[in-house]
């Protein structure tokens, strides 16, 4: 027999500890005069178990607790059943609002949404058929357990009622709907690579060719060459394909299904090629804004980063994109991203119209054209988009009606320096601050002819060539002189040898490997008869060539002169097809 428990001789003054305001909350909403009389009385200790019972639908262990949760589980019922309205209006709601969506718009975010909103008007209505058909089984089963009853033999396989159903396919219709939100709100890749095939292809020769004739190869596009490459990046198309030089081949390429190509420029430092694409409208079959710049490192043709410019135009100019030490897109205000990143830097907010120049060191030169200022030449820091310095040259056409919109041209030099040119004029200035190197007029003859090179001119190091006059002893000559950019004074000129050569029209000069490429003509410029390759620093003929083109009566200028090859495009449009750019070797 146990022993009476041990009373204190004087109770303890100690207060009981206090209860929260959700346990007090708890206690009067039980003592709720609603509630029928067995479940008011029930002592505090007894409601867990009660509570437990009407939330998982099971008859209570303690058989002296079967009237109060009967009592609850009918007084349940009958509030669901007089409420029922609340189970019903807002589905009716969702429903016609998931169709207004989805009629006023078709993305797959808005469609998420909507599949989310007819998920949780199926389960909501189904949850209280649900929760009514389980109380009414619970009721059931602790009437059977008060009557002596007992579940009959065997296992009973238990079929779900219908509004269990309906609230599991509601829970899978929510799921889908939240997968496509996710899907939507993430990166999902629009483009497939194919390749790169084999290795990455070196140059075509260890240095710059000295009897360029061969045509190692002929494109119908534009080429964008780096060492073996020649890169494919046609505007308004969906792919880019970096083709093998020699052997023929395609090493990667790149294709999107919902863009299209507006622009590309390749840093030659880095490998880096930045790539600008317009979203393509399936219905219209038009682009669209905004723009989405990418990175593609040309060594593998993976993509780096993408980044979306936020614009209202899907215009840009062919050649305006810039990458070197910052990557810059024109669009509407001129977008300056990281180019290692994609991340955005800064970006210009005016009514001024701005074609980038290039980058030197480590700022941006822009050439700008302002309602109230006219066109200016503007230099920026590549990290900040401070402003380090503005010039206008007007004042080298004094007293002309179109000086403020005098036409320059911009090059870099070496020791972070910038040379701006015209006909007339020539001028270095340090590209960090602005500050003026050296000035001075081109030179002219008697009779006041320019004899410099005007816009074809090439810059290497601190050196400038191009096409000049030359006065021999008895008349004047054409040729190729190369000068001081920062005096004007000429450093050696080489006389053109045929009578009547002169240099051709189209960017006739290219300087690499310390040799200097010029493409001259018999037929007034018109046509490329010859190529002469001087010595850059004596002047020196190291060669000269009449290469044989596939098209001898296109207008041919130097795209560029690197990896063991000299790239001629055809400038005349329409272009030629299919010899539209040439690609010339040693041979």
């Amino acid at each position: 027999m146990p022993e009476p428990a041990v009373r204190p001789e004087h109770p303890s003054t100690t207060p009981p500890p206090p209860r929260g305001p959700l346990n007090r909350l708890r206690d009067r909403r039980w003592r709720s005069p609603k509630l029928p009389e067995p479940v008011r009385r029930l002592p505090a200790a007894d409601r867990p178990a009660v509570a437990r019972s009407i939330r998982k639908c099971v008859p209570p262990t303690d058989p002296s607790l079967d009237e109060p949760t009967l009592a609850l589980s009918a007084f349940t019922r009958d509030q669901i059943r007089r409420y029922g309205w609340l189970y019903l209006l807002p589905p009716v709601v969702l429903l016609v609002a998931s169709a207004a969506m989805l009629i006023a718009s078709r993305t797959e975010q808005t469609l998420g949404t909507t599949v989310i909103l007819i998920g949780v008007a199926v389960v909501s209505p189904a949850s209280a058929a649900r929760r009514l058909g389980r109380l009414e089984r619970l009721e059931a089963a602790i009437r059977a357990g008060d009557q002596g009853g007992s579940p009959p033999p065997g296992r009973r396989v238990r079929v779900p009622s219908p509004a269990t159903a309906a609230v599991a396919a509601g829970i899978v219709v929510i799921a889908s709907g939240l997968w496509l939100q996710w899907d939507a709100r993430h990166d999902r890749h629009d483009w497939t690579i194919e390749g790169p095939h084999g290795a990455f292809p070196a140059a075509i020769a260890g240095q710059a060719p000295l009897h360029p004739r061969k045509v190692a190869a002929t494109y119908p596009f534009d080429a964008l060459t780096y060492r073996g490459l020649a890169i494919e990046a046609l505007w308004n198309s969906a792919s880019v394909t970096a083709h093998r030089i020699s052997p023929a081949a395609t090493y990667w390429r790149l294709t999107r299904r919902d863009h299209r190509l507006l622009d590309a420029d390749l840093d030659p430092a880095t490998g880096r090629l930045l790539l600008v694409w317009a979203h393509l409208d399936p219905d219209t079959t038009y682009t669209e804004a905004p723009l989405e710049a990418m990175a593609v490192d040309v060594r593998t043709g993976k993509v780096r980063w993408t980044r979306t410019i936020s614009t209202d135009s899907d215009l840009l100019d062919r050649g305006s994109t810039v990458i070197g030490r910052a990557a810059l897109i024109p669009a509407e205000n001129l977008t300056a991203l990281d180019p290692a990143t994609g991340r955005r830097r800064w970006r210009l907010h005016d009514r001024c119209d701005e074609a980038p120049a290039g980058t030197i060191g480590r700022t941006v030169i822009l050439r700008r054209e302002c309602p109230q200022t006219g066109v200016l030449l503007e230099g920026y820091d590549a990290a900040t988009g401070r402003r380090l310095w503005s010039k206008n040259f007007a004042s080298w056409w004094p007293g002309r009606e179109h000086a403020p919109v005098l036409p320059v041209k911009a090059a870099g030099l070496d020791g972070n320096r910038l040379v701006v040119w015209t006909l007339e004029r020539q001028a270095v200035y340090d590209a960090t601050t602005g500050a003026e190197i050296g000035e001075h007029r081109q030179p002219v003859d008697a009779d006041g002819k320019f004899l410099g090179a005007g816009e074809n001119k090439a810059f290497d190091g601190g050196t400038d060539y191009g096409p000049c006059w030359i006065h021999p002893p008895r008349d004047l000559r054409k040729g190729i002189c190369a000068t001081d950019p920062v005096s004007g004074r000429r450093l050696w000129s080489f006389r053109f040898p045929g009578a009547g050569e002169t240099a051709q029209l189209a960017l006739p000069v290219a300087v690499a490997g310390g040799r200097v490429y010029t493409l001259t003509s018999d037929h007034g410029g018109e046509i490329v008869d010859h190529v002469n390759v001087n010595d850059a620093r004596t002047g020196a003929l190291l060669a000269r060539v009449s290469p044989t083109f596939p098209r001898p009566d296109r207008l041919y200028g130097i795209h560029t002169a690197a990896g063991g090859a000299l790239v001629l495009t055809d400038d005349l449009p329409p272009a030629s097809m299919p010899h539209k750019t040439v690609v010339l070797t040693d041979g």
